[in-house]
C-alpha cells in the first residue's frame, strides 16, 4: 500500500534541503561581485572609487557570512590607504558599519587593523573620524579578543606628542581595554600610557598627565590578574615620586595607586 506525504511536508522537505545550496550559491555570487570591484575600488577616478566603496557595503551587509565582511575590509583598505579625505572617509564608515553587522571577532579585528593607517594620519579630520569609528566597533562589543587589536592600532596617536591627538587616543585605549579581561591588552596598554604620563609638554602637558594617570588607574583596577594590577601600580608609584612632577599631580598619582592597591588586597 503506496503512502502519500502531505503536501505541506513535501515543500517544507524540499525548501529546507535547497536552503543550504541557495546559501552556498548566494556566497558565491557576493564573493565573485567584490573581487569584480577591485579594479573599482582602486580606480584613479573619484566618484568611481566612492560608488565601488558603496557597493561594496550593500554586498557586505546583505549576507551574515564572515567570509564576505572580511574580503570586503580587505577591499577597502585601499581606499582607506588615500591621500584623499572624499575617498577614505566612506571607507571608514564602511568599515565600522561592517563590523558593527556581526559578532564575529575576526570581521572585527580585521576592521580595527584597516583604521591603523588613518589613525597614524597628520590630517585630523580622518583621525578624528577613524577615533569614533574605532569607539563604536568597541561599543558593540565585549570580546577581549579585539582589545590586543585596538591596542596596536592606538599606538601612533598616543605617541604623537600632540595633545589634541594623544588625549581622545587615551580616551579611546581605556574603552578598548576596560571590560575586556585580556591581560596581554591591558599590559601593552599601560606600556602604551608610560609616554603621555611622563609628558613634558610646556602647554597642556599636565593635563595630559592627570588624563594618563587615570587611564592607568581604571585599566589596573579593571584588571583581572595580580600581575597587570602590580604593574599599574608600580608605575603609578613611580610617577608619584618624580621630581619635577607638581605636587598636585604627584598626590593624584599617589592616590591612584592606592585604589588599584585596594583592588588587589580584596
Amino acid at each position: 500500500m503506496r503512502r502519500w506525504m502531505p503536501l505541506g511536508w513535501i515543500l517544507l522537505f524540499t525548501l529546507t534541503n535547497a536552503l543550504p545550496a541557495r546559501a552556498q550559491a548566494n556566497l558565491a555570487k557576493a564573493l565573485a561581485e567584490l573581487t569584480a570591484l577591485k579594479s573599482k575600488v582602486g580606480s584613479g577616478d573619484t566618484r568611481v572609487r566612492v560608488d565601488a566603496t558603496h557597493r561594496v557595503r550593500l554586498i557586505a551587509l546583505s549576507l551574515p557570512d564572515a567570509d564576505v565582511k572580511l574580503t570586503a575590509i580587505g577591499l577597502l583598505r585601499e581606499p582607506v590607504g588615500s591621500s584623499s579625505d572624499h575617498i577614505r572617509m566612506p571607507a571608514v564608515y564602511t568599515i565600522a558599519e561592517i563590523a558593527n553587522s556581526t559578532t564575529d571577532t575576526k570581521v572585527k579585528v580585521a576592521a580595527i587593523t584597516a583604521f591603523a593607517e588613518p589613525l597614524d594620519s597628520a590630517q585630523g579630520e580622518i583621525r578624528n573620524a577613524t577615533m569614533d569609528a574605532l569607539n563604536s566597533i568597541m561599543r558593540s562589543t565585549t570580546d577581549g579578543g579585539i582589545a590586543s587589536a585596538a591596542v596596536a592600532a592606538l599606538r601612533p596617536p598616543i605617541r604623537s606628542g600632540v595633545n589634541g591627538v594623544r588625549m581622545p587616543a587615551i580616551n579611546a585605549l581605556v574603552q578598548a581595554v576596560v571590560g575586556r579581561q585580556n591581560s596581554d591588552a591591558s599590559q601593552a596598554a599601560m606600556e602604551l600610557l608610560l609616554e603621555p604620563l611622563g609628558s613634558s609638554a610646556a602647554i597642556g602637558g599636565m593635563e595630559v598627565r592627570m588624563m594618563a594617570v587615570a587611564a592607568m588607574e581604571k585599566i589596573g583596577v579593571d584588571a583581572a590578574d595580580i600581575k597587570a594590577k602590580s604593574k599599574a601600580m608600580g608605575h603609578l608609584q613611580v610617577y608619584a615620586d618624580k621630581s619635577g612632577w607638581e605636587p598636585e599631580a604627584r598626590a593624584r598619582a599617589r592616590d591612584a595607586a592606592d585604589r588599584v592597591l585596594a583592588t588587589i588586597s580584596k
